[in-house]
């Protein structure tokens, strides 16, 4: 396989033609990147995520100090390519200045951005170490990051300062929700339809409990916390069902019932306590021999970066930026913070093109992304020839 230098536009090409869908493996991609920054002066560590899943952590310009440097961040893994394409989803299709494939502005546009500055750093002398981070199963909340963080070896340090290379048309966001995805259940005990008083049907207050939590949703939209400015579509906190499972046959009396539930938390929330909250609600509702239990399955935490980190300040005034920004969507941020990193989210494109039919990434987007990143590598790094 060549290591052959290729322009971002190439490399991108590259990335998408790998299928990347969270329910595959990632190795064949993570194995290219490797052999593309298989160069002198870059370390490159794969850390096992499970299920075929590697993350991949490289680094140029020597032992990482936090207080200098730069890290970045980008996950691998894109959603579904779903029906609706004009072409075929995973070859690279320029079009009106626009380049359409899976996973191009989400966020594989940033990441061959990132590759191909760490494979421009190896040529150079950095007066302070550039690092990537590139995950796998973000889209399926952050469970990649949250999987790195925790093989973390103990003692190794990463640059503080962190730019994650989400869509933001690259507009600095220092701050996002939680999204913490959980389910109540109440099992029951089966038996004939024809003879329900026989068990005990899992559904008998189903119906009370979906009436609560729609009045918890209506609640959560009149909160309001010190972060909620920077919110300015939905400056709350949002608690919503997404599916309710019950049942196996028309004449068996359902022994399990399941409401599922997604909370997107702010940035200055506990989401343990609102889980805590919403226990707290069904008990007042329900007696012992009702009960349902609530049991979570993932929790991506929220990010709320400092107004004075470094990066912040630094990326603002790049950008010419003033006003504090916030999103509703989810990052790598929440996890990768754990490791004591400073992160903001960074990169080309709209994240309304994200997920969808026929996503693309703009042309002059992508060359202002490379313009940009290579003055803040700089600035960060430095060094020369």
């Amino acid at each position: 396989m060549s290591n052959t230098p290729l322009d971002d536009r190439s490399l991108l090409g590259k990335l998408v033609g790998f299928d990347t869908t969270s329910s595959r493996s990632n190795r064949e991609v993570i194995d290219f990147i490797c052999n593309y920054l298989d160069l002198p002066g870059v370390t490159l560590d794969r850390f096992d995520a499970g299920e075929g899943k590697e993350n991949l952590v490289a680094q140029v310009g020597g032992p990482a100090e936090p207080a200098s440097g730069l890290t970045l961040s980008g996950h691998l893994d894109c959603v579904p390519a779903g029906d609706g394409w004009t072409g075929d989803a995973f070859d690279l299709q320029e079009r009106n200045g626009l380049l359409y494939a899976r996973g191009s502005c989400d966020m594989k546009g940033f990441d061959a951005l990132a590759i191909n500055s760490m494979r421009a750093a190896a040529d150079r002398e950095l007066a302070h170490p550039l690092a990537m981070v590139l995950t796998c199963d973000e889209e399926i909340g952050g469970v990649g990051a949250a999987a790195l963080v925790d093989a973390w070896p103990e003692g190794r340090v990463l640059p503080r300062d962190t730019i994650i290379g989400e869509p933001t048309m690259l507009e600095v966001v220092r701050m996002h929700k939680g999204h913490m995805k959980f389910k109540l259940v109440q099992r029951g005990q089966s038996a004939h339809s024809g003879s329900p008083h026989l068990g005990r049907n899992a559904t008998s207050n189903a119906g009370r409990v979906l009436g609560l939590l729609q009045q918890l949703g209506e609640d959560f939209q009149k909160v309001r916390t010190a972060s909620s400015p920077s919110f300015a579509d939905v400056p709350n906190p949002v608690l919503c069902v997404v599916g309710v499972d019950a049942g196996v046959a028309w004449n068996i009396v359902p022994e399990h019932c399941e409401i599922r539930c997604s909370m997107r938390v702010l940035p200055d929330q506990d989401p343990v306590e609102m889980i805590a909250q919403i226990e707290r609600a069904m008990e007042g509702l329900l007696d012992d021999e009702q009960h349902w239990s609530v049991e979570v399955f993932n929790d991506n935490p929220p990010l709320c970066t400092p107004r004075e980190a470094a990066i912040h300040q630094e990326l603002c005034q790049v950008m010419g930026q003033e006003s504090c920004v916030g999103v509703s969507y989810c990052s790598d941020g929440g996890h990768l913070s754990r490791l004591g990193l400073d992160c903001v989210l960074w990169g080309p494109g709209s994240i309304e093109q994200a997920h969808m039919p026929d996503e693309f990434l703009a042309v002059d987007q992508f060359m202002e992304g490379r313009r940009l990143l290579d003055q803040v590598v700089d600035a960060r790094c430095g060094g020369g020839e």
